[in-house]
This record gives structure tokens, C-alpha cells and sequence, in this order.
């Protein structure tokens, strides 16, 4: 079934996207090839967050200047990325090791399959833990640096005397609008896929405190609310990146 649905998505987005969709499909294998690298890297004893900063910056350069080629869109938009990122690493960083969260959940913990594995692994945890938010908060981000910086390429394109705080101001209109469906689709996006574990847990009479206290629910929510967190972050830093590149074209 997995291999049907594949060639199902393959089929439509060569059908659908054409050339472009080509090409799409290109950077995704090149991105999850990276991710496997990146798995490998750190089974193999390299620094995790290392090996998590390289990565997201190889997968940011195929998404944006591959897929979408070089000029000043991609260029302000990966520099928008990357100052995102760098402000998101050390909150994330902080917020995981001051939660102490990091490996097995409660749920987890109990379940047969942890005698079957060997747990003493040489790897960090929590060192995990702010690897898999920060790599899964990359690409809602790039998404909204990317939205907002073809935007302002469009403002300005069609207004060419526009000066550097309207681009400014123009940007930051756009990303307002897309703000509230990139968090809605991250939302139920992370809901969708706990509505399982929310029923588990709400059948075993978890309480309230209990529960927003618990490393499962910490785990579940943390990528949700900090991909959300990301995207508004980048919206102005990308409409400022975005001006600065157009004020002159």
C-alpha cells in the first residue's frame, strides 16, 4: 500500500507540477537522502547538533536555490532562514534542557519493545530531542520566507518606485495573511496526528495537570508550537531581507 500510495503521488506531481514538479520531486529525494545521512552521522558518533546545523543548511539551499533557482527571492529568503533558525536554536535549546525532556515518553517507557533494544547508546537525548523540533520547524519556515519575499519581489516588480519601508510594510500585509494558515495547517497537522494518543490517554484517566506535565505531551506539542512560533518570527525578518535585496531593482 505504501508503494501504491508513492507511485500515486509520483504520477501526480509529474502530471500536475510538470517540469516543475520534476524538479520538486528531485529536491525531496535530495532531502530525504540528507536525512538519512544526517541518521547515519549521528548513529556514528557525530556531534548531533552539528551534524543538525549542516543539515538544515544543505536542505535549505536544495529547497530554495535548486528547486526555485538563485536570484533575490531565494538569496533573502534563505537569509531570513538562517537568522530564524539561529534565534529558534538557542530558545529551543534552553526550553528542552530546562524541560529535561528527551528520548522515551511514559508511554514508552512501559512498552514491551524496550526489551528488545539496546538503550545504552553514546547519543544525547536531549541533544535529540532539539534536533528532530529544529529540523521539523525548518520547513514551515521556509515555506514563509519564501511566500513573503516572492511577495515583496511582486510588489515591487509592479511598483518600481516604491521606497524600502513600503516594501517593508508590504511584506509584512502579505505574511499577516498567510500567518493564520500556515498556523492552522501546522495545528491540525500535529493534532491530526495525536488524536490516537490523546484518546489513550483521555480513556486512562490522565489528569489535566498530570497531563500538561507529562514528556509525552511536551513531545507531541513542542514542534507544533514552536513551527507556529517560527513563522511569525521569519515574517518580518523576511520582508526586511526581502527589501533590502529589491530597494535598488
Amino acid at each position: 500500500m505504501l508503494i501504491t500510495l508513492g507511485l500515486i503521488l509520483l504520477i501526480l506531481i509529474m502530471v500536475v507540477g510538470g517540469d516543475r514538479g520534476v524538479v520538486s520531486l528531485i529536491a525531496l529525494c535530495g532531502n530525504l537522502l540528507i536525512l538519512s545521512l544526517a541518521i547515519w552521522l549521528m548513529a556514528s558518533g557525530v556531534p548531533v547538533l552539528l551534524v543538525t546545523v549542516c543539515v538544515g543548511v544543505v536542505i535549505s539551499c536544495i529547497t530554495l536555490f535548486y528547486q526555485n533557482g538563485r536570484n533575490g527571492k531565494t538569496w533573502s529568503a534563505f537569509l531570513a532562514t538562517m537568522i530564524t533558525m539561529l534565534l529558534l536554536f538557542f530558545f529551543i535549546y534552553i526550553v528542552v534542557w530546562r524541560s529535561e525532556t528527551g528520548g522515551l515518553n511514559e508511554i514508552q517507557q512501559v512498552g514491551e519493545d524496550v526489551f528488545y533494544y539496546n538503550m545504552n547508546l553514546n547519543i544525547s537525548m536531549r541533544n535529540v530531542a532539539v534536533s528532530v523540533i529544529l529540523l521539523s520547524t525548518l520547513g514551515a519556515v521556509l515555506d514563509m520566507a519564501l511566500t513573503v519575499t516572492t511577495s515583496v519581489y511582486e510588489v515591487k516588480s509592479h511598483k518600481e518606485d516604491m521606497t524600502f519601508k513600503e516594501l517593508i510594510h508590504s511584506g509584512m500585509q502579505i505574511g499577516k495573511e498567510v500567518t493564520g494558515t500556515t498556523v492552522n495547517t501546522l495545528l491540525f497537522a500535529y493534532l491530526g496526528e495525536s488524536l490516537l494518543l490523546f484518546s489513550y490517554l483521555r480513556m486512562q484517566g490522565y489528569s489535566f495537570e498530570l497531563l500538561l506535565n507529562s514528556k509525552i505531551m511536551f513531545e507531541n506539542c513542542a514542534s507544533m508550537i514552536f513551527g507556529a512560533i517560527a513563522c511569525v518570527v521569519v515574517m518580518p525578518v523576511a520582508a526586511v531581507a526581502g527589501g533590502y535585496f529589491f530597494r535598488f531593482k
